[in-house]
């Protein structure tokens, strides 16, 4: 703007030529008198203060835009339209006519904050007494982050706010990381976007995209904001950006214009029901303080007005301060703030002038008698005590938890994170709030790890764990749990399974900060994956071979079936052909009891044989056989032919069965009228006769 250049090709050109330097870049283009040179102005503030309501555009992927050149960045004495904690630079000569510029100091700023210009790094050139609180009100305007939330790193010596940047203070490479405290979400999501307009509230409609303009009123601070969102934003996140804009902590916020029964922590702002635009008002709550309260205040503060100024006269300031409860906003919020910085909750709790029932209670009561109740208790406590990102503990007993973790195939198996918690510990909050609880380390647990938790606080409890750890552990682990000190709490066991042995990998203890926690879950994870991957190799080739025993032995299963099923048919046949025979030689046997009564019936009824000196006429008659033997037999010439073939059927030659053939003429002398005589027949006076089966 203050050189007159609009072409952007050509500006990059001459910032290329002066090596990037932006003071050589401007005294080139820009005219310079003959005694003073060029001083570069400092732009308007990229953010000025709108006269209607702010509208802040949060995408939850945030379109890709073509850096633009890198405006003019303040070189000479920093306005206090700029920022009131920048110090103007000290003169470096008396003499209003010097010619010398200022030191200029290059340095470039990386940026880690997460968004889509993470890990990009852009330069900046900064006079020679620019101090570091200079610097990140600088930066605040470049890229929307408030100078308190700001992680300078990389310098080589500690630095203050009002420490003087030098050149001995930075590195080699004039690089410093920019980061931000955890929990704090940038209002930009890169330098690009806030040198565009990340405010683009007039480039699209209020719902185009499912977005929700969300008109605020601040009553605690008198100020109206028109923030847009979109639809997959949760109402806890727009807390916490509200927490950013009016410094007013979530819980001490009162909200008004939310749907009644939603769940205003996982809801999100599709799910809520509200309309595209919304009006809400939030203002701080101000607990009403007690009487012991107040006389435990007028102690605080008159001690505190007391090293600074008269003794009389500070505590009479701070009696009119307290006694009007909440005129003076200052002093209040120092004396909610200084709660945080207490470690015993008891004695804080005793300052608030609690009752005991409201005091805080331990994750697991001393009497409790079931281990499940026992888990669900502590989960339910140790979500009221630090919020809503918590890790989500098993809601089950220790063995359930082992099943469900290191008891899996290698091929589904993870690990165990046993959480041990102990309020007696200083580190315990510390290690919750600012370790434990923060949404990478919850994150990560969720993905790799089934996370059960125990509280060691009361005795039985301890006693309690320790039977559990040696039963499901052994007596190694149990051990090194009975001799956790109580200043080593809390403390996460990272527990695993390797060749059907229950181990802990590692464990990690409460005086552990966020990276070495998160360094020693990656660490462990390493490790249980190579292990795990053996196994699973070690698991397949065991399931192959189990497979093909198993194929082997289906076969012969099914063989041994198969020969037991003919085995059983062969049986079968022949119990059949046996009771079949039976059947038969019953039949047979009586047929033939049959045959011989009949016989034994002819042979009653047969006339004897006549005496050769009969005077009856007697006819011979000689029968042949089969086989070729004959036999003979004397009748009367007047007997019936049925008393020949009841001869036959004596002798074991029925009718029914043989032929009795006469040789001439040629006849079945069985097939003929047997009432007639054998002299009718002329079978008489002797006669030959042929037996054959029929």
């Amino acid at each position: 703007a203050c050189s007159g250049i609009e072409d952007v090709g050509e500006a990059f050109m001459h910032l290329e030529a002066s090596n990037w330097n932006l003071l050589e870049a401007l005294q080139v283009v820009m005219p310079q008198e003959a005694t003073t040179p060029a001083t570069p102005t400092l732009p308007p503030p990229l953010n000025p203060v709108p006269q209607q309501p702010e509208v802040i555009s949060v995408d939850s992927s945030p379109e890709l835009l073509l850096p633009p050149p890198i405006p003019p960045l303040p070189l000479a004495t920093p306005s206090t339209a700029a920022s009131e904690d920048v110090q103007p630079p000290a003169s470096t000569s008396s003499s209003s006519s010097s010619t010398t510029p200022a030191p200029v100091i290059n340095v470039n700023i990386q940026i880690l904050c997460g968004g889509a210009s993470e890990g990009s790094t852009f330069p900046l050139e900064l006079v020679g007494n620019t101090t570091v609180g200079g610097l990140r009100t600088l930066l605040h305007h470049l890229v929307g982050i408030n100078p308190c939330n700001q992680l300078l790193e990389g310098f080589t010596a500690p630095v203050k706010d009002t420490t003087v940047i030098k050149p001995s203070l930075l590195p080699e490479s004039r690089t410093l990381s920019l980061n931000t405290q955890a929990h704090f979400t940038p209002l930009f999501h890169n330098y690009y976007e806030r040198m565009n307009g990340a405010h683009r509230s007039g480039s699209r409609g209020e719902s185009e995209n499912g977005d929700y303009l969300l008109l605020i009123h601040d009553e605690t601070g008198s100020r109206d904001f028109s923030l847009r969102f979109p639809g997959s934003r949760r109402i806890r996140e727009v807390k916490g950006d509200i927490h950013d804009l009016t410094s007013i902590p979530v819980r001490h916020q009162h909200w008004t214009g939310w749907p009644p029964n939603i769940d205003q922590e996982n809801a999100t702002l599709a799910s809520s029901g509200i309309s595209k635009q919304h009006h809400l008002t939030v203002r701080k709550i101000v607990k009403e303080r007690t009487p012991r309260t107040q006389r435990k205040m007028r102690g605080v503060q008159a001690g505190a007005t007391s090293g600074n100024s008269s003794s009389s006269s500070g505590q009479a300031a701070t009696s009119s301060a307290v006694t009007a409860e909440g005129v003076d906003d200052s002093s209040g919020e120092e004396f909610e703030d200084a709660s945080e910085l207490l470690h015993d909750d008891d004695d804080f709790l005793d300052m608030m002038d609690v009752p005991p029932s409201r005091k805080a209670h331990t994750l697991i009561p001393a009497d409790i008698e079931d281990e499940v109740m026992g888990v669900l208790h502590f989960s339910e406590e140790f979500r009221a005590r630090y919020g809503s990102i918590t890790p989500a503990f098993h809601q089950g007993s220790l063995e359930d938890a082992l099943k469900e973790s290191v008891h899996f195939p290698a091929k589904t198996r993870r690990l165990l994170a046993v959480y041990l918690h102990h309020d007696g510990s200083v580190l315990s909050n510390v290690f919750c709030s600012q370790a434990l609880c923060q949404s990478s380390v919850v994150d990560y647990l969720s993905a790799n790890f089934v996370v059960w938790g125990w509280d060691l606080t009361h005795e039985a409890n301890k006693a309690r764990l320790l039977n559990l750890v040696t039963t499901h552990f052994g007596s190694v682990a149990a051990t090194t749990v009975r001799n956790f000190n109580t200043d080593k709490l809390p403390a996460l066991l990272l527990i695993t399974r390797t060749r059907g042995v229950i181990e802990v990998l590692s464990v990690i203890h409460g005086n552990c900060v966020l990276d070495e926690v998160m360094t020693s879950l990656l660490h462990a994870s390493e490790m249980f994956e190579e292990q795990r991957a053996f196994e699973v190799t070690e698991e397949e080739a065991r399931e192959a071979r189990e497979a093909v025993k198993a194929e082997q032995d289906a076969a012969y299963l099914e063989s041994l079936k198969a020969d037991r099923a003919k085995a059983a048919a062969k049986k079968q046949a022949e119990m059949e052909e046996i009771q079949e025979r039976e059947r038969a030689e019953s039949l047979k046997q009586q047929v033939d009891a049959i045959k011989e009564a009949v016989r034994a019936s002819l042979e009653t009824d047969l006339p004897n044989e006549p005496d050769p000196n009969s005077s009856d006429p007697i006819t011979t008659l000689r029968f042949r056989i089969p086989g070729g033997e004959t036999f003979s037999r004397n009748f009367l010439a007047s007997n019936t032919l049925q008393v020949l073939l009841n001869f036959l059927h004596v002798r074991g030659y029925p009718a029914d069965e043989y032929k009795c053939l006469q040789s001439w003429p040629r006849r079945d002398v069985s097939s003929l009228d047997a009432s007639r005589t054998l002299m009718d027949y002329k079978l008489f006076p002797q006669e030959t006769l042929n037996i054959e089966e029929r």
